[in-house]
């Protein structure tokens, strides 16, 4: 759980990979969701609700953003 009532979006997308790391992807995709409403472009996030989400659709989705948003792209 998130220890601050306000929480940056670096802790958010800290809290979220924990989560993930741990099996806890329904937490993690809740962060993440959180971060990607603040910041739509923050690859980081979408590269990990890729990895959290179960449908190949959504992944192949997420993974679009990323390549949209990257600067290596």
């Amino acid at each position: 759980m998130m220890t601050s009532a306000n929480p940056t979006s670096e802790q958010a997308l800290d809290y979220a990979v924990s989560a993930i790391k741990r099996g806890d992807s329904s937490r993690g995709q809740a962060a993440l969701a959180w971060v990607l409403q603040r910041e739509p472009s923050n690859v980081v996030a979408w590269l990990w609700m890729a990895e959290c989400l179960p449908e190949s659709a959504a992944k192949q989705e997420c993974l679009r953003r990323v390549t949209a948003l990257s600067p290596f792209g």
